[in-house]
């Protein structure tokens, strides 16, 4: 069992952190905003789903800096890690979920395995994404400004591939 973590500045991201558990009850135990968070709750978990939005020239939001010097004091290694991320194409489209980028990198600099992170990039109209990595998002991404009607859908596509990457065989409906 694993828990999710999530970082906000609009409350946004919790409704997508709702749709993702609704998905994957089996995997997610807790969610919990990052600023609420304790460094020893993801040490203790082998699966982890972290998440947020990504803000001006793509950043974190305020509550995943000011816990993002923790992760340089974590071990990954054993851990398995799915990410998520909100962004505006159209508003944002230079810079399109780009801060998924960043916890991308550190989980995988302190040596998580990360899951479903071959998202394809078909039905997104933008510019530039530091989140592609070999032609694909590094995970899930859902544009709720623009496209909230796709969000579900998105969900349980991903969801599915999360749950084949951790061993799971059914996505809950």
């Amino acid at each position: 069992m694993g828990k999710l973590f999530y970082g906000t500045q609009t409350g946004t991201t919790e409704g997508v952190a709702d749709a993702i558990k609704k998905y994957l009850p089996n995997l997610v135990s807790e969610i919990k905003c990052i600023q609420f968070a304790k460094r020893e709750e993801l040490e203790a978990c082998d699966f982890l789903i972290l998440g947020g939005s990504t803000w001006g020239d793509g950043e974190l939001t305020d509550d995943w800096l000011d816990f993002f010097p923790q992760l340089d004091l974590m071990s990954f290694e054993g851990k398995k890690v799915a990410l998520f991320s909100l962004g505006d194409q159209t508003g944002y489209s230079y810079n399109f979920v780009s801060a998924m980028k960043l916890l991308y990198d550190k989980v995988i600099e302190r040596g998580a395995e990360v899951v479903a992170c071959r998202v394809s990039k078909e039905g997104f109209e933008f510019d530039h994404s530091e989140s592609i990595v070999d032609g694909h998002f590094v995970g899930l991404v859902v544009d709720e400004v623009n496209e909230p009607e796709l969000t579900d859908a998105r969900v349980k596509t991903w969801a599915e591939e999360v749950l084949s990457a951790v061993g799971n065989s059914a996505v809950a409906v």
